[in-house]
């Protein structure tokens, strides 16, 4: 299958304006850094001005990627394909010169590269300190997490009816993502499940951060991290072909 970079980013272009005219995507994606700062002042407030133990600036910078991961880099790739199916405007691009390899980047491009900046700025809005965070493993392992959960939006966009039936399906997958690495740390087994989703492997990150610990990705964080990117993949390409939407 070729890909026309020329087609790319014309149809790129149409999906970034398609993305900003979405209300949905814009509060959404306004409301993870505004929700990292409030989480920020809040547990301040608590301390009554005080300043903040690490642990308390870890918890707000892991809720903060853990809400862009699930509500912004997951559910509006997911929203947008459905949306597509629902207008036929999917099946259409498949009619034409499009090919599922051009759409399929032109789809994720948005979404992810929004999700990316929110990430380095979550970061700073948290007030973690800097010093403490080994920034290239952090760039490193929140990207190929944002790409997950890119892919994995495509994926349910396909099995979903409309983007209605697409919400549902995301908020089981956001229930999950979200709260298993969240309440990780109160259960054992719990953070042993955590230790295999890929919102887990973040999670552990930024506490391993937190305890001064600069690099915090173990060989088996790192296997689990690609083999859930290769995997969630693979089921996209196959139910892809399965859906007819590729060209022979």
């Amino acid at each position: 299958m070729r890909v026309s970079m020329k087609k790319v980013v014309v149809l790129t272009r149409f999906k970034w304006k398609e993305l900003l005219r979405n209300k949905t995507f814009l509060i959404t994606s306004s409301m993870v850094p505004l929700m990292t700062l409030v989480m920020r002042f809040l547990y301040l407030n608590i301390l009554d001005g005080e300043q903040m133990p690490p642990m308390m600036l870890g918890m707000v910078l892991n809720l903060g990627l853990l809400m862009n991961l699930t509500t912004v880099s997951m559910m509006m790739p997911a929203t947008m394909l459905a949306k597509d199916k629902e207008k036929n405007t999917l099946r259409t691009l498949m009619t034409s010169s499009v090919n599922g390899g051009e759409y399929f980047i032109s789809s994720v491009l948005p979404s992810f590269a929004v999700s990316f900046v929110i990430n380095q700025l979550i970061l700073v809005l948290s007030g973690i300190d800097l010093k403490t965070v080994n920034l290239g493993l952090y760039l490193i392992v929140t990207t190929i997490a944002c790409l997950t959960s890119c892919v994995l939006g495509m994926l349910i966009g396909l099995f979903a009816k409309n983007q209605m039936s697409s919400s549902n399906l995301c908020t089981g997958f956001i229930l999950v993502l979200m709260l298993i690495p969240m309440f990780g740390s109160l259960a054992s087994g719990l953070k042993s499940i955590s230790g295999f989703i890929y919102t887990g492997i973040v999670g552990n990150l930024v506490t391993s951060f937190v305890n001064g610990e600069q690099q915090g990705m173990t060989f088996v964080n790192w296997l689990v991290l690609l083999v859930e990117l290769v995997f969630i993949s693979i089921l996209f390409l196959v139910n892809y072909r399965k859906n007819g939407f590729e060209r022979d």
